[in-house]
């Protein structure tokens, strides 16, 4: 996952700098040089640029990621209450793991975790979910 979204910083910054050249009134080849001269493609960006022009790039997981938010917005309520650090964020935990099972079910997958298939899903929710409960139930 931060691979993928370190190349598409990358081909971002690139792509920037490109159309500041055509902006500038460069020709495309010059401003492709110019891009190139501020940030220097490795191989892995060079081929994630012809992806992204080919159209076989992978999405970015928008679904999933957004999904994130509820156990985000559910461990900000539990820090508001009387809770504690700790148990603030095994409330929160425990959240991810009610929304990874809820994932399992409904689409097998969770691609901003990268987990592709329904069983790693529901492992990763089960673990998610013991880790939350054991947090929550901690006296400090």
């Amino acid at each position: 996952m931060l691979k993928s979204m370190k190349l598409r910083l990358n081909a971002a910054k690139r792509v920037g700098a490109f159309k500041r050249g055509i902006e500038a009134g460069l020709s495309p080849e010059q401003a492709r040089l110019a891009s190139d001269q501020l940030y220097p493609p490795s191989q892995e960006d060079l081929e994630f640029e012809a992806a992204l022009r080919s159209g076989s790039a992978k999405p970015i997981p928008v679904a999933s990621a957004i999904a994130l938010l509820y156990p985000v917005a559910a461990t900000a309520y539990a820090f508001g209450t009387a809770s504690g650090l700790v148990g603030a964020l095994g409330y929160g935990v425990t959240s991810l793991g009610y929304l990874l099972f809820f994932a399992a079910v409904i689409s097998g997958t969770f691609l901003v975790f990268g987990l592709k298939k329904r069983s790693h899903v529901l492992v990763a929710g089960a673990i998610v979910f013991t880790i939350g409960v054991a947090l929550s139930n901690v006296r400090v």
